[in-house]
């Protein structure tokens, strides 16, 4: 066989991409009101979501679009949230493409993390001293490096049968139905999340850690994921709280994002020293510096998480 033959059987066995039109999706996409039930709004999720991967897919882990990796993890974040809400409707599928979700948001976030961490690296290397220019170059290749090596291990799963599979079951979900059923309740809705939010806030606040803190960054984007679709079918009245507390979620969302980038990067930084021993000295220390920055920087923050966290408190109450 020659070399030619070889790259042409190889291409004609790599499956195309899917797409809306291959899953049998709706050229509209899949859409719910105040008067529809909790599935339907879950459905209407899955649909919305799975177009963002679609459409996402063919150039996510591209080291010029960063955006495309970044929406294809939110996207799995959000379709597991709303599958999390199922009222029994859409069953044991409904966990086991949460597991799968979480598996495909894991491989976006490994390429995802870099992005941001390479990003804030090179905003904080402006004030460097010159001299240390050269050194940081070879701490940011290295990063580079890695953040190639996860983008590879992406990008070779979406042509494979696991991640086709996800799509096609969601597909299924989204396609199924029409649920008929009550409508769905705001309250409701509310409910989980919010206690979630409540124990994990009292936990933080006894033992602030920075694993306390992570976790109470999960708690808060599942409270905002669930008020954005509860202002969907809350009445006029109620959707003004809860809209209020949406942007409140989001704030503290924002604020505990800066702070795990701090851990995260922190993480980074400190096994690329272990696991590099070609490093130079002086890059060594400009990563030992680097260092010191995110734990100032995470200091820093940490200050302005209490009264954050209070404020999303009051939000959810006044909201109830």
């Amino acid at each position: 066989m020659t070399a030619a033959t070889a790259m042409s059987t190889a291409s004609t066995r790599r499956p195309r991409p899917l797409t809306t039109e291959s899953l049998g999706l709706l050229a509209e996409g899949r859409t719910a009101g105040r008067g529809s039930s909790l599935a339907e709004h879950i459905r209407a999720t899955v649909d919305t979501q799975l177009r963002v991967l679609l459409t996402e897919q063919a150039t996510a882990g591209r080291a010029d679009s960063p955006e495309s990796v970044h929406q294809m993890r939110v996207a799995s974040r959000r379709a597991r949230v709303a599958l999390g809400m199922d009222p029994g409707v859409i069953g044991a599928e409904a966990q086991r493409l949460r597991a799968e979700l979480a598996w495909l948001g894991g491989l976006a976030g490994g390429v995802r993390d870099l992005d941001v961490l390479c990003e804030h690296l090179t905003a904080d290397s402006a004030d460097l001293p010159e001299t240390d220019l050269p050194a940081f170059g070879e701490v940011l290749a290295a990063l580079l490096e890695s953040r190639a090596k996860a983008a590879s291990v992406l990008e070779r799963a979406l042509p494979r049968q696991r991640y086709r599979s996800l799509l096609q079951a969601m597909a299924a979900v989204a396609l199924a139905g029409p649920d008929l059923g009550a409508p769905a309740d705001p309250a409701a809705l509310m409910a989980k999340p919010v206690r979630a939010l409540h124990k994990q806030l009292a936990a933080s606040g006894r033992s602030p850690s920075d694993e306390g803190w992570h976790a109470l960054r999960i708690k808060v984007k599942r409270v905002r994921y669930a008020a954005e679709l509860a202002g969907r079918v809350a009445g006029p009245k109620k959707r003004a709280d809860i809209t209020a507390l949406t942007g409140t979620a989001k704030a503290l969302q924002e604020l505990l994002g800066e702070f795990q980038d701090t851990v995260v990067t922190e993480e980074h930084l400190r096994d690329l020293v272990a696991t590099h021993p070609d490093l130079s000295p002086a890059a060594v220390l400009v990563a030992g510096r680097l260092v010191e920055r995110q734990v100032a920087k995470r200091n820093a923050l940490r200050e302005r998480l209490p009264a954050a966290s209070g404020d999303l408190y009051s939000a959810t109450t006044h909201a109830e």
